[in-house]
């Protein structure tokens, strides 16, 4: 019981640390030419390349987990935590990259608000796309979403369903046996 405790709070762990990586290159990357002058540069490429690589690494060991035969509902949701991570902030640069076709997008923070209010499906409306580019893409992004979306709720239902007893388990009539 203690190892499995230890693996849940792992998997939650690498989720939060991926995050914070992911959140981190957001501001890292360099987006417009005035980001690309001096030693920022130079610093900014050497972070961002660092930050690729652990990414990498966290990615590539979700995914080992994840597809493991006997994996934990907490690896799982971390792994997807991580993806849902990866498409906010992938999104989130291209519409801080195309400010200009957005009402209301006007610093990197903006565009990662916009993101997730779109995946949130809140859209308060502050924030609205005005051109066809603009919206193709938050239509892209969109669609991305459903898919998590419906993700999550397939890892969901497969961990109830793991959890249940098999109908061979079960007496005639269908119930399960009473505790």
């Amino acid at each position: 019981m203690r190892g499995l405790r230890r693996a849940r709070l792992c998997a939650w762990l690498r989720a939060a640390f991926s995050a914070a990586v992911v959140i981190g290159l957001f501001f890292m990357v360099p987006v417009h030419p005035t980001d690309l002058q001096g030693r920022e540069l130079v610093v900014r490429a050497a972070l961002l390349l660092l930050g690729i690589a652990v990414l990498s690494v966290l990615v590539t060991f979700q995914v080992r987990r994840t597809l493991r035969r006997q994996r934990l509902f907490a690896e799982q949701i971390s792994m997807l935590l991580t993806v849902v991570n990866v498409v906010i902030v992938f999104f989130s640069l291209i519409y801080y990259r195309l400010a200009d076709h957005f009402n209301g997008v006007h610093s990197r923070l903006d565009a990662l608000y916009f993101s997730v209010v779109t995946l949130c499906t809140v859209g308060f409306g502050d924030i609205t796309p005005v051109s066809q580019t603009a919206r193709a893409i938050v239509i892209v992004q969109m669609l991305f979403d459903l898919i998590i979306v419906t993700s999550a709720i397939s890892i969901i239902v497969g961990s109830v369903r793991e959890r249940q007893p098999s109908d061979a388990k079960r007496p005639e009539g269908g119930a399960p046996p009473a505790s």
